[in-house]
């Protein structure tokens, strides 16, 4: 009975032995999975564009390659960048515009009051006064027969 005991124990031992080898080897082939999945990162890394040809280009296979993909980011700062240019030129071009519009709008105005002021100096000449008053009939004024003259006083003397 004795010597059963032994063989048993011994053949749990190897049963052990066995499933560690087992288990050994599963984690021989993760680690050497896990090495070859890794180099083949490394190589896609090194030539992360692929081969670019006329037909990749236009399927679109070059836009699933790693490196555009890793850019896409950048891509989006562009397309925000190109919408913010366009925003920020149509708006200047309003601007533009609409200052033109005032330009003119004041080029206008000074011709306007260049052409009241200049019909205000002409009506107030002493002789289109003089026309108006005729023509008004009711004003009591009259045109003056005598010269005009200075009158001196002692201060206008002294200096």
């Amino acid at each position: 009975m004795e010597e059963d005991n032994k063989n048993i124990i011994e053949e749990q031992d190897t049963e052990l032995t066995q499933d560690e080898a087992r288990e050994l080897e599963e984690q021989k082939r993760a680690m050497e999975a896990i090495r070859k999945f890794t180099e083949a990162d490394e190589d896609e890394d090194e030539d992360s564009l692929g081969e670019i040809t006329l037909k990749s280009i236009i399927g679109g296979d070059i836009l699933q390659s790693r490196f555009m993909l890793h850019q896409v980011v950048f891509f989006m700062f562009l397309v925000v960048l190109a919408i913010i240019y366009t925003g920020n030129r149509y708006s200047s071009q309003q601007d533009a515009l609409l200052i033109d519009s005032l330009k003119m709008e004041l080029q206008e105005e000074q011709y306007r009051v260049l052409t009241i002021e200049s019909e205000l100096l002409n009506a107030s000449r002493q002789s289109e006064i003089v026309n108006l008053l005729k023509h008004n009939g009711d004003s009591l004024l009259l045109h003056s027969t005598t010269p005009p003259f200075i009158i001196k006083t002692d201060d206008n003397c002294k200096q």
